[in-house]
């Protein structure tokens, strides 16, 4: 494979994982607003937060692939997500905390892969956001852990 090519490859991954992160449950909740409990107000204020932290990291990509002049894609949502409207934010947080793990398992792959094809600026980037997404996971679960008193 020539270096045109591998560079094609790599800008394909680079864009899959922005379509991951820019159509990701985080970022479907972000815009059908769950329901919360008034007293949890501020936790829809955090969850809204959050996946604005989530879409600077979508930025960055895009930004990194534009210099590559890369057309960039920001995918559709999957259609699954549909079945999540008109719930509870309390009883979205586990499946909203394993798409973010699922999120980070995503990224380090495509890390790995990066490695392996010699990408280094690539990876580089991918670790930042990599580092910024496992916050955002270690944030939607001090989300979770404040929304249980609310329920009980």
């Amino acid at each position: 494979m020539d270096v045109f090519m591998t560079g094609q490859v790599n800008e394909r991954l680079l864009n899959s994982v922005l379509i991951n992160l820019s159509r990701s449950f985080l970022q479907y909740l972000s815009e059908s607003s769950p329901w919360v409990r008034g007293e949890a107000v501020s936790a829809g204020h955090t969850l809204e937060q959050l996946a604005a932290d989530q879409r600077e990291d979508v930025r960055d990509l895009a930004e990194f692939l534009d210099r590559r002049e890369w057309a960039v894609d920001f995918g559709s949502f999957p259609t699954e997500y549909t079945d999540q409207q008109f719930l509870s934010l309390t009883s979205l947080m586990a499946g909203l905390i394993h798409s973010q793990e699922g999120q980070l398992a995503s990224i380090a792959d495509a890390s790995q892969t990066l490695s392996r094809a010699s990408d280094a600026e690539a990876v580089s980037v991918l670790d930042a956001v990599r580092t910024r997404e496992a916050d955002i996971l270690t944030g939607l679960k001090r989300l979770q852990a404040a929304l249980q008193p609310a329920t009980a």
